[in-house]
């Protein structure tokens, strides 16, 4: 049996040692977002810059922007943040692209049986798989703004009048503050476990196109709608894990991070800056991670419950021409006469 389709309780173990253990990997989807997020800051930086040089005390707006300020360079503010908006707006898109390139780049490399040139291999599988990831990801949209139509639009309008009494969906006319502040929480906690519960489908869904060589993105997101009704513990609890290590790491740093924050002042230098840099690059780094164990958990769980096509292994390791015999490498491969 292979070793990632053996049965482990820990599962999300062992795809963070996993993905951990290709360091090329992490660092390069890492450093992707970091690289577009610098072109971002530079036009801010470069306007800082020249404000601050010769028209303010050195340090004197480190730690915070006095109410003076904002009013003075208001217009100019406001500019910069609508030519921002587009700029963050094309970056956003070619972010969420390269999202769907690395998806194929990462179910490469742990489907795969080799070993080595493991970057050659991502940027392969990432080409391989592009365009069918960018349709799936579409669909992944559509279906986020569905659960978002559902839960802030009509239908939940339609529900709290007919369970609460309320008029139009507004819950300021009941008589008890507290009510309305756990209908909120328990429409924004819905809504939080509908968006996980989109991405882990979107997980499993290309895990099962990579797996299968398949294209039909609809198809293959039936099929995985299925695979969690009928395994929903083992499809969903690894994933589930690696959501919450990772939200107690993001959370973890943003606490240490909003508290050092706080105690900026007109003496703190770069140093302090670099200090919340790197707090927020450790973050980013940990959630490449678990982006990547993501998919090897999906590989993992989706070898043990996806049923075989009728077709030849495309992930069988094989040698041999085509149109020729195909030889197994070892004892644990099937083999036969391609036609």
């Amino acid at each position: 049996m292979d070793e990632i389709t053996r049965p482990r309780l820990f599962q999300f173990w062992y795809s963070l040692r996993a993905t951990m253990k290709r360091t090329p990997l992490w660092l390069f989807c890492w450093s992707i977002p970091l690289a577009l997020a610098i072109v971002i800051a530079l036009p801010w930086k470069a306007w800082f810059d020249s404000t601050l040089q010769s028209s303010y005390a050195p340090g004197s707006v480190f730690a915070t922007m006095a109410e003076t300020f904002r009013f003075d360079h208001g217009g100019e503010l406001e500019g910069l943040r609508a030519q921002s908006a587009v700029l963050a707006a094309v970056l956003g898109l070619s972010v969420a692209l390269f999202c769907a390139f690395s998806a194929g780049g990462w179910l490469q490399v742990f489907l795969e049986r080799t070993e080595g040139h493991s970057l050659r291999r991502f940027f392969w599988g990432g080409a391989r798989y592009f365009w069918r990831f960018t349709r799936l990801m579409l669909l992944s949209l559509l279906l986020l703004s569905l659960a978002g139509w559902l839960l802030h639009g009509w239908p939940w309008k339609v529900l709290i009048n007919l369970f609460c009494g309320t008029k139009d969906g507004n819950l300021e006319v009941l008589t008890s503050e507290s009510s309305a502040l756990w209908i909120e929480r328990a429409r924004a906690a819905v809504y939080a476990m509908a968006f996980a519960l989109i991405l882990a489908w979107g997980d499993y869904t290309r895990t099962r196109m990579a797996l299968q060589n398949t294209r039909s993105a609809v198809w293959a997101g039936l099929c995985t709608v299925g695979l969690f009704l009928w395994h929903p513990v083992k499809t969903l609890r690894p994933l589930t894990v690696l959501l919450l290590i990772e939200i107690l790491v993001v959370f973890g740093v943003g606490r240490l991070s909003s508290s050092f924050n706080g105690g900026l002042g007109e003496l703190s230098g770069w140093k302090s800056v670099a200090f919340l840099f790197l707090l927020g690059q450790l973050a980013m780094l940990y959630q490449t991670i678990s982006r990547g164990a993501r998919y090897h958990a999906a590989v993992a769980v989706s070898r043990q419950v996806v049923p075989a096509l009728a077709q030849p292994d495309p992930w069988a390791s094989r040698v041999g021409g085509p149109g020729g015999p195909q030889y197994p490498i070892d004892d644990t491969d099937d083999y036969g006469v391609s036609i």
